[in-house]
């Protein structure tokens, strides 16, 4: 058995908070990581937004935190991140992903949103992501009602010993039991120690295992088990420390944002409209396969299924409540059925609106924020995670591509590959909508 250690959030904690860390650091401080490291909780996608910062993901390194695996998986809202930018500060070079607990669940009480998830103490609230392979994102807490369901789940570890979860994903096969936690009892003679609180903990015993430096009463640790079954009592297998205390994770709470800073849109979203339907006051759809409600009823009047949009709001019981709409679509100078741009919210209906603004940028496989579409109007570009299928025979220059239900042709003329080409399978996509359901591909990797 192999055990590798990581003060991953602490040196992480020092580079944000400090942008530098005293001495030499010595043994724990980790060569992946660098002065300009941040962490925290994932607010927004279309690449990734981490502490109000939107970072480019397409080509880079991403890898579980504790033992450096690679990771192909699409990043989701409210998982536990840090980025070591790369040379341009708002491109990801590594993406550490901070995996949670995982295990079957127990105990769930919906009125109280708390849950325990292999046998440890998991709380959760209005802003929690959970997440179902089969229907998406919801806020819906009944959906883990059932006792026994298979999870993990992504948070913050708290000085009571409980796990606060900002996102639950709801597995569709048993897990291999990881436990993450704050240790206390420890016992250096027996090797064993304690995890959770409230009256729900398990005994974790390490005696076959070396104890990672830095192994104390009230450090973060993530613990690895050969079993999927929940048990009072686990063997650990390996052992890797996240930080010295739960300190660290309060800065991940304290430091999430979106990039406006302003309370009311921490959450943000770019991708193209899907599911419209028309409310009493206003309507649904979905973004990025996330729920949306806009409180509008003249913009959603003014919205089309394959509009491209940037939206900003607050993710609550479910649903995000967009405040902020950026119309982001080729061609936005459209009349938008007359309603007229308003970045102040000066009608008083709860809600800023924009439309697109030309941008001279250039369409370069390393830009972002927006291209130039050739027409004299700007166009944004996004990231998004998807299937490529259909591609035509020879030269793949055109494919279907199927994001969160939506179906996208992918033009892939002038597409740049990071790390070779595919004609199938799930990618990453970053680019702009050029036509109505043409998604434009600048840059594009294969995540198979």
């Amino acid at each position: 058995m192999k055990t590798t250690f990581h003060l991953l959030t602490l040196t992480i904690a020092c580079a944000t908070l400090l942008n530098a860390c005293g001495g030499d650091g010595g043994a724990s401080m980790t060569a992946v990581l660098t002065p300009t490291t941040v962490a925290g909780t994932i607010s927004g996608l279309g690449s990734i937004i981490l502490n109000g910062v939107r970072y480019e993901t397409i080509g880079a390194t991403v890898e579980n935190a504790d033992d450096r695996t690679s990771i192909k998986t699409p990043m989701g809202l409210g998982m536990t991140v840090a980025v070591d930018p790369s040379s341009n500060s708002t491109v990801a070079g590594t993406i550490h992903v901070q995996t949670g607990i995982k295990g079957g669940t127990s105990l769930v009480n919906a009125a109280a949103n708390s849950l325990n998830v292999a046998g440890l103490p998991v709380v959760a609230d209005a802003g929690t992501f959970i997440v179902n392979s089969t229907t998406g994102i919801s806020g819906n807490f009944a959906a883990l009602l059932a006792n026994n369901q298979n999870v993990e789940v992504y948070g913050l570890p708290q000085t009571d010993g409980t796990f606060k979860a900002t996102r639950i994903e709801i597995l569709t096969v048993a897990p291999i039991v990881q436990l993450v936690g704050a240790v206390s009892g420890l016992n250096t003679t027996s090797k064993t120690f304690t995890l959770g609180g409230n009256g729900n903990t398990v005994t974790v015993s390490y005696a076959g295992t070396p104890a990672p430096a830095g192994l104390i009463n009230g450090a973060v640790i993530s613990v690895r088990t050969n079993t999927s079954t929940n048990t009072a009592n686990y063997t650990a297998t390996s052992l890797y420390l996240r930080s010295a205390s739960t300190n660290t994770f309060k800065q991940y709470a304290a430091n999430y944002s979106g990039t406006t800073g302003i309370n009311n849109e921490v959450n943000e979203l770019y991708g193209m409209v899907s599911q419209l339907t028309a409310t009493t006051t206003g309507c649904t759809l979905q973004v990025q396969g996330v729920p949306t409600t806009v409180s509008s009823t003249t913009l959603c009047n003014a919205l089309n299924n394959g509009d491209y949009v940037e939206i900003k709001g607050l993710f609550l019981n479910g649903q995000l409540s967009t405040h902020k709409v950026e119309f982001k679509t080729t061609g936005g100078d459209r009349s938008l059925a007359n309603y007229y741009d308003d970045p102040q919210d000066s009608n008083h209906d709860q809600l800023k609106y924009n439309r697109l603004l030309s941008s001279t940028t250039s369409n370069s496989p390393s830009s972002s924020g927006s291209v130039s579409s050739g027409s004299g109007e700007g166009a944004s570009v996004y990231e998004i995670y998807g299937t490529l299928s259909n591609c035509a025979s020879g030269a793949a220059t055109s494919c279907t591509l199927t994001s969160n239900g939506v179906v996208y042709t992918a033009d892939l003329s002038a597409a740049f590959w990071e790390r070779g080409a595919a004609t199938s399978g799930l990618v990453e996509a970053k680019g702009y909508m050029s036509t109505t359901n043409t998604f434009k591909v600048i840059k594009i990797e294969s995540k198979q």
